[in-house]
């Protein structure tokens, strides 16, 4: 049984390992901005295509992006309620 897809509101913060990800070769702090339910049916529910805005160690923006992550990834502490900063 596959695990269920929790919520990804958008501004949640995804720290994804190497293996959580797909064609990325490297870590990936992600801020979520949406996430294509629709497409998850292809990849037989274990991927699910999530669109935001990759962010650097320190927090700081380094482009918007997609990436296919494994929905088993998405379970438990890896995700973060993102609270902007004030300037």
């Amino acid at each position: 049984m596959l695990p269920a897809v929790p919520e990804l509101p958008a501004g949640t913060v995804l720290e994804l390992r190497t293996e959580d990800w797909r064609y990325g070769g490297h870590p990936l702090c992600l801020r979520v901005e949406e996430v294509r339910h629709d497409l998850s049916h292809y990849y037989r529910e274990e991927w699910l295509w999530v669109i935001g805005e990759a962010l650097d160690a320190d927090g700081t923006p380094s482009g918007r992006m997609e990436a296919l992550v494994k929905v088993a990834a998405l379970a438990g502490p890896r995700t973060e309620a993102f609270a902007p900063h004030g300037d």
